[in-house]
Formats: C-alpha cells, structure tokens, sequence
C-alpha cells in the first residue's frame, strides 16, 4: 500500500511540473531596443557592468567585448528570427582597437525580456 501511494505521490508531482507555462514571447522593438542599447554601450566605451547598473538593467554578454575588443560598429539585420519564446537577431559587426584594422564578424545574439533583460550572443 504504501508504494502505491509513494507512486501516485511521484506521478502527481511530476504532472504538476509540467504545467508551468512558457514566459511570454519577446516582444521584437523591446528586443531590438535592448540589444541596440547594448551595441551603443560597448561602442561607446561601456562595460556589462554599466548596463547591469542601468534601469532597466540588462545583462549583457560577448566573448570579444569581455577579452576587451573595441566595437567600432554594428549593423543589426532587419530580420526577426525566434528560438524558443527569445528573439534572435543577426549582427554583423566591426571590431578593432585604436589604430588597427577593424575586423568584421557576422553574429548571433539572443534577446530575452521577462523578470529580466538578458543580452546574449551565440557561440
């Protein structure tokens, strides 16, 4: 009896866990705003850590800003793209430090808006 019970307990727990909805889809102009006030950060001078600072705050992170590159500039694609309820934006962007040849990468970065604002660039 006991098992029966401590099984049944399990079951429901497991079912109620899967009930949680998804958080809402981010909206594109509040994503798209949220990652240009990033660019315009870091093309600026700025730190992940200005932006945390910020309000609203947003979390930021890319590999090249925090090993220190300069962002010289960027172009944001007009396409929206989705992964999952996050937008997904393509960047090209141009890196260099003062007086060196700027280098131009086509990235990924994902937008999510919900409790918080995180800004984060794909691998």
């Amino acid at each position: 009896m006991r098992s029966i019970l401590l099984a049944l307990a399990i079951g429901l727990a497991v079912a109620c866990g899967c009930e949680r909805p998804l958080p809402p889809e981010t909206d594109p102009a509040q994503g798209r705003a949220a990652l240009k006030t990033v660019l315009d950060t870091w093309a600026s001078g700025g730190s992940p850590g200005d932006l945390k600072k910020a309000s609203p705050a947003i979390i930021a992170y890319d590999p090249d800003w925090e090993a220190g590159q300069r962002l010289k500039k960027y172009e944001i694609d007009s396409t929206d793209r989705r992964m999952g309820v996050d937008l997904l934006v393509k960047v090209t962007l141009s890196l260099g430090g003062p007086g060196a040849k700027a280098t131009d990468k086509q990235v990924n970065f994902t937008v999510a808006i919900g409790k918080e604002t995180v800004v984060l660039r794909q691998q």
